[in-house]
């Protein structure tokens, strides 16, 4: 009969684990165990160790904790702990981890409060590092799940993520019950719908990212479901940090620290920089975009390969149903139209019943006008084409449907993201559609109410010969609504020297909106009327382009700014 192991003592100074790792001190307690730090005899290097108590595990602990070393190890940035291994040892699973020399965010707050807080650039390297590593953890399709700022180190050098919660909150989400409080991560930084349910996600990092940077701002800990939206930014903030940065850097936190978790912006569009000390802003946020996939290989190029390219529908009048749909270009040369005797059926009506011929050459794709009622038109050209080349990520507009050249198949991630992309944005224009832009707008009337900033909003509208911009637009205003409103946000955006995507939004046949947070209504003015004088000149004589700017007041809403 075997005799039972002996239960190990206590993890102290000197102890030796494994034969390998000496013990020079506690570092500190978590949820799911101690970290110490040990010397290794193999490596003669320092390493942060973390021991998982008995106590604390639970059935598929240690499945957990070894999903997240693999997965850990595959993140490789800067701005997150190393993890070097993972093994069994007399008190538990031990997770070896890289040591960083330095202090935890939280202490480092701590100190500043005594010295006046941040100044904008600490912040900002701070900031910008803190969410270089989230984005870096989001991107290996991992989740945290315990970010606060007691989980971050911060050196001379650099701030860097550790303590990965998400091996624990995901080994007991399955047994949760509903409405039960979470089990994992800290309250003080959970996002309202983690408080409400529980289980850790990419969203609820977002806000406990954006409450991180809260705190750096007030010096001060959230309490559980605190919400800091909820008065004015300068009636809660000691210090006088925000002062110092751009409008576009306070937002973003803004937006990270909604109840909404779409409004949330991923940790890879946050920037924080010195404008000033840039001559060019090559750190923007891009401007999101229908994705059309990887461009093709030079196989693809070489020999026609079936089902590799296809045409996804963007945009129909009559049909708003097919949006997003995906036509397979399965052979060389195909015929488009609305009768189902045709290759590619698109039962849009104003597509003639045989429309078009698609050739394909060397991974581009010829379109042949075959006499068809509405015509054929190229992006950005207002004349009908009897033939015109698309490329890959290139549109079309057959009819008043809009196709776009993409290089994925229906029902993969690519797809489903272009499906997701037109629910929000309108395809002809790549604005937002009505309910996502009351959101937005909604949005910036409480940031510009909390941050106690001026707000308008710009609306343009296009106008034809002898007619009602309230009617049913003809080809020609559809395209040069299109081209109008691409013009019109970038311009804007380059006016305004946004570090954010401007909100803007369709709001009608020939009607669009944009938002502007922070210029004061003569210097918007100033900006309206450079960017119609400017945008006129791309459209035919016979459309009329004007604009009218809506000065915001507390208390105004979105709806009654919009139309």
């Amino acid at each position: 009969m075997e005799e039972p192991t002996p239960h190990p003592g206590p993890i102290k100074k000197r102890t030796v684990i494994n034969d390998r790792y000496e013990v020079r001190q506690s570092l500190g307690k978590g949820g799911m165990g101690e970290v110490f730090l040990a010397f290794d005899a193999s490596t003669q290097q320092l390493v942060a160790l973390k021991v998982v108590r008995d106590e604390s595990r639970l059935p598929g602990d240690d499945e957990a904790l070894r999903q997240e070393a693999l997965l850990a190890r595959t993140v490789g940035h800067p701005n997150v702990c190393r993890v070097h291994d993972l093994a069994p040892s007399p008190w538990g699973p031990l997770l070896v981890m890289e040591h960083i020399a330095g202090q935890t965010l939280h202490t480092h707050i701590r100190r500043k409060k005594t010295t006046g807080g941040y100044d904008a650039d600490e912040f900002r390297r701070v900031a910008a590092e803190v969410c270089g590593g989230l984005a870096a953890i989001h991107a290996a399709g991992l989740v945290h799940g315990d970010l606060k700022p007691g989980n971050v180190m911060v050196t001379d050098e650099r701030a860097i993520i550790l303590d990965f919660g998400f091996a624990q909150e995901r080994a007991r989400a399955a047994g949760r019950r509903p409405d039960a409080p979470p089990d994992g991560g800290t309250p003080n930084y959970m996002s309202p719908e983690r408080i409400r349910s529980g289980g850790a996600s990419e969203q609820d990092d977002l806000y406990a990212l954006a409450l991180t940077l809260w705190e750096m701002w007030t010096c001060r800990v959230p309490e559980p479901g605190y919400k800091p939206r909820a008065k004015p930014m300068r009636q809660q903030i000691m210090f006088d940090v925000p002062a110092r940065l751009s409008l576009d850097e306070v937002k973003q936190i803004f937006n990270g620290l909604s109840s909404d978790p779409e409004l949330r912006p991923p940790a890879r569009y946050m920037r924080f920089f010195n404008p000033a000390q840039l001559t060019t802003t090559p750190l923007q946020v891009p401007r999101p975009r229908l994705d059309a996939g990887p461009p093709i290989g030079r196989a693809q190029m070489q020999s026609f390969q079936p089902n590799v390219q296809g045409l996804l529908v963007t945009y129909a009048s009559n049909t708003p149903e097919i949006v997003g749909e995906l036509l397979p270009l399965d052979r060389p040369e195909l015929t488009l139209g609305r009768h189902a005797t045709q290759d590619l059926c698109t039962p849009e009506a104003t597509v003639s019943g045989q429309h078009c011929k698609l050739v394909w050459h060397s991974g581009s794709w010829s379109i042949e006008d075959l006499g068809s009622t509405n015509g054929s038109y190229a992006e950005h050209d207002f004349e009908r084409k009897k033939q015109l080349t698309l490329i890959h990520g290139g549109e079309a507009q057959i009819g008043e449907a809009r196709v776009k050249l993409v290089n994925f198949q229906p029902g993969t991630k690519h797809h489903q993201r272009a499906r997701e992309f037109l629910k929000k944005r309108d395809g002809l224009t790549g604005l937002l559609v009505r309910e996502n832009l009351m959101r937005a707008v909604t949005n910036e009337c409480e940031f510009a109410e909390w941050y106690e900033v001026p707000m308008q909003v710009a609306r343009y509208e296009l106008r034809g010969p002898n007619r009602q911009s309230s009617e049913r637009p003809t080809i020609l205003e559809m395209l040069a609504l299109r081209r109008a409103a691409g013009r019109v946000i970038e311009l804007t955006e380059m006016l305004t020297t946004a570090l954010l995507p401007v909100v803007a939004g369709r709001t009608g046949p020939l009607r669009f909106v944009a938002s502007m947070v922070g210029p004061s209504l003569e210097e918007a003015r100033h900006i309206v009327e450079q960017v119609v004088g400017q945008v006129r000149g791309i459209f035919p004589d016979n459309v009329e382009f004007v604009a009218t700017l809506i000065k915001w007041e507390p208390g105004r809403s979105a709806k009654s700014l919009v139309e």
